[in-house]
């Protein structure tokens, strides 16, 4: 009884881990806890011992070059039975497998990777999940103690090989790689099936901009002042912010490591068991989007911020306050976050701004609406001939993507775009446009467009003069050509003009009627980001099963958006990117294909 009763508590530590996971049976049989406390001091632990003795015995210095190689390229895995190091599977000897596959009267199946510290069961054939607490976690703290211990002794070593080198040569210490702003590339290990994880995290990792941001954000006193507009009678406030949230810092502990450690291997099991905790999608170790992702860590980290703030204007109001009752404080706290509330970091980084602008054809009302983006959709065109329409939101709200026959080249509907037909008389309206159906059914909830006093022959001006792409280009330049292309709305796609309707209603004597006219509608930057995030759309939708585009994309080493910004652009003001430009940082994400 006595066994059964520590078998079930082995099984409720393993099962305490966050992530849901298939627990390995095969914990108790293949490890010695004994053993691994005897092991002997080792000054070499990043080298596989069988390679080792099998360098003294080769003359050929050639071949322990190639053998130190192999041995990086595999890393190196210890027996949790018995210590033995061994080279990985991806080396060319294979000794840690070879010494599993040798034949024993207890297994010898689980071994630990020397340098991420994943746990891998042979029998299983796929990695172990343990908890923080459990008999397993245990026993790798006993194996990283020992590893510490040779490490601070070959470490002293070297450093005083180190000291008299310089001594001898007469030259400062060199500096670090981060005082020179270059971010190490770091590899991460993969949790299971996580790959579309270490992609977004491979792409933040060398965003500086966001590991400055959020070093600052995780500070342990942080204060934020509140400056309403003069026209309100809101007093200036100084709140006092708690610490972040857990996925915020998670992340931040994750970039910090990547940055600064001196392993080549990092582990952000930390931070993915923090999002699945947000987002309970991305567990059971199955494929994701990579997008999905990324939108779901920012989504996160931006609503952790926005409780964090919302929770210190409220504890500043109760002090400063005492007398106000909860709703006059929970309406004053709106008011405060509604205006002068600075941008959250999320959006200092990542945040832009989009103008979708649509004329009237028939009595050329130009009307504007700008939406805040995070990142841009970009779908890539399929073979030559056809031309993939993005998707987006149209003026009656609902999204379209439709496959149309190139007939005619861009060059050419560009040149019948620009002999539209425009009239001098200008209507200036203040109302906000509305739509509605004269059925009444239920629509997807559409934008506001704001009608502006604009010149319809500049309503659709960029920054800089448009350069149409080359009919088989298929780069980044040539999708954002498509995305902000003009594009017509007909057809069920026309415009409610409110304008025209106005018109036919003083016309008509008070009889309301709804008027649809065709109307040119384009969609530009009107405040780019500091980190421009461009998500190439691969897959289509091809009867009742989904195809990806293959196609190789280009991409300039600088990419100029002055073609795809309003003319009326504005640039705001952001904390400066140590060692980068003026330039709008691009982060390119490759999306991988769900299961």
């Amino acid at each position: 009884m006595g066994k059964k009763r520590g078998k079930d508590k082995t099984s409720r530590e393993e099962d305490a881990f966050d992530l849901t996971v298939p627990t390995c049976r095969h914990i108790k049989k293949g490890t010695d806890q004994t053993l691994l406390k005897k092991l002997p001091s080792i000054s070499d632990w990043s080298r596989c011992q069988d390679c080792k003795h099998e360098d003294k015995e080769n003359i050929n210095t050639s071949e322990e070059q190639d053998s130190e190689e192999d041995t990086d390229a595999g890393g190196i895995w210890m027996c949790l039975k018995c210590g033995h190091r061994g080279c990985g599977r991806n080396s060319e000897n294979q000794h840690a497998i070879k010494h599993y596959e040798t034949p024993r009267s207890d297994p010898h199946c689980l071994v630990v990777s020397l340098d991420s510290w994943s746990v891998w069961c042979y029998i299983c054939d796929n990695e172990v999940q343990y908890s923080r607490t459990g008999q397993l976690a245990q026993l790798l703290k006993t194996v990283n103690t020992k590893e510490n211990e040779n490490e601070e002794n070959t470490e002293s070593k070297n450093n005083q090989q180190k000291n008299i080198k310089k001594e001898i040569a007469g030259k400062p210490p060199n500096r670090d790689m981060t005082e020179n702003n270059i971010v190490p590339v770091k590899g991460l290990s993969n949790l299971g099936n996580t790959c579309f994880f270490n992609a977004v995290i491979q792409n933040l990792s060398q965003t500086q901009l966001l590991r400055q941001i959020l070093n600052e954000v995780t500070k342990e006193k942080i204060s934020l002042e509140i400056n309403p507009g003069a026209s309100l009678d809101l007093e200036p406030l100084q709140v006092e912010l708690d610490q972040p949230g857990s996925l915020t810092l998670a992340l931040c502990k994750l970039l910090n490591e990547i940055q600064e450690s001196i392993k080549g291997v990092v582990t952000p099991r930390d931070l993915f068991t923090q999002v699945c905790k947000k987002a309970a999608r991305f567990k059971g170790f199955q494929q994701q989007d990579s997008q999905e992702l990324l939108r779901y860590l920012l989504d996160g980290m931006r609503a952790e911020e926005l409780k964090r703030v919302s929770t210190g204007v409220m504890e500043t109001l109760k002090q400063s306050k005492k007398g106000a009752d909860g709703e006059q404080l929970k309406a004053l706290a709106k008011d405060y976050e509604k205006n002068g509330l600075p941008k959250n970091f999320v959006d200092q980084v990542f945040g832009g701004e989009m103008m979708s602008t649509i004329m009237c054809q028939q009595c050329r009302t130009v009307s504007v609406v700008t939406e805040m983006f995070l990142d841009l959709s970009l779908p890539v065109s399929n073979e030559v001939g056809q031309m993939l329409l993005f998707s987006r939101p149209l003026c009656n709200g609902i999204s379209t993507m439709e496959l149309v026959e190139d007939e005619e080249d861009d060059a050419t509907l560009v040149h019948k775009m620009q002999q539209v037909a425009l009239d001098d008389a200008f209507i200036e309206d203040s109302d906000a446009m509305e739509q509605s159906t004269e059925s009444g059914d239920d629509v997807l909830e559409a934008k506001v467009y704001t009608v502006i006093n604009q010149d319809p022959e500049l309503a659709f001006n960029t920054l800089a003069a448009r350069t149409v792409p080359e009919r088989q280009e298929c780069s980044v330049q040539s999708c954002l050509f498509q995305f902000t292309e003009v594009e017509t709305l007909t057809q069920n796609n026309s415009l409610l003009c409110v304008a025209c309707s106005k018109q036919l209603l003083r016309k008509a004597g008070g009889s309301k009627k709804n008027v649809y006219t065709d109307a040119l509608k384009q969609m530009l930057i009107s405040s780019p980001p500091a980190v421009l995030t461009l998500h190439l759309k691969r897959f289509q939708q091809s009867g009742y099963s989904i195809c990806k585009v293959n196609r190789h994309v280009n991409f300039p080493m600088v990419l100029d958006l002055a073609s795809y910004c309003a003319a009326k652009c504005k640039i705001q003001n952001r904390p400066k990117d140590p060692g980068s430009t003026s330039v709008t940082q691009v982060s390119s994400l490759s999306v991988r294909a769900k299961s």
